[in-house]
């Protein structure tokens, strides 16, 4: 494992470092690291799910450089949740650290609900942030990895050089520990294989 570069603290959007060293995986942190909550409910760190913290785990073993991205849906009026939200990932940055499974980034992608982007608006659109960390870390697109909880955009067209997974979720309340165990094992398979690990 490559040794932990300084902290790169970019701003209230996103926090970047080094600690893997093998190709890069980016994960959708809503409904992934953190189980589902109501719209406009906040997450806790109660939220975080245990099964894919210890798959983390297993990767930062493996020297996998990986991190999370989320988006922060917003009209373009609406500026004011940007505190809470780097709030919540100091949070997590310090859990995950002191559970062996610290990641290389956090970045925030933003996503408009409004008509257009203003000129000026600092949020970057979730491609951006993609191929700026794959720039970043220098890394080759085909060992670019994303795992997405199946919904919202597909990027192979535009990029196919990326390897995307779609992760379904299992619920702790409709399914069998064994079910989730074997999604996520299944998740790391597929990631392995993409990261010729295996």
């Amino acid at each position: 494992m490559i040794a932990g570069m300084e902290t790169d603290v970019l701003d209230v959007h996103g926090i970047r470092r080094q600690e893997g060293s093998v190709g890069l995986v980016i994960f959708e942190r809503d409904d992934i690291l953190l189980r589902h909550r109501p719209q406009l409910a906040d997450h806790t760190l109660g939220d975080i799910d245990t099964e894919f913290l210890a798959m983390l785990q297993d990767m930062r073993e493996l020297s996998v450089r990986f991190g999370f991205i989320w988006r922060h849906t917003t009209f373009p009026y609406n500026r004011g949740t940007g505190i809470g939200s780097a709030r919540l990932t100091q949070l997590l940055d310090d859990l995950l650290k002191v559970s062996g499974a610290s990641p290389d980034f956090w970045m925030e992608t933003t996503h408009f609900l409004g008509p257009g982007q203003p000129p000026g608006w600092p949020g970057a659109s979730e491609l951006d942030v993609i191929l700026k960390l794959a720039e970043w870390y220098e890394v080759d697109p085909t060992m670019t990895v994303l795992v997405r909880k199946g919904e919202f955009y597909h990027y192979s067209a535009a990029t196919p050089a990326f390897t995307e997974i779609l992760y379904q979720r299992l619920n702790a309340g409709s399914s069998r520990e064994s079910d989730r165990r074997a999604s996520l094992d299944w998740v790391k398979t597929k990631i392995k294989h993409a990261l010729k690990l295996l």
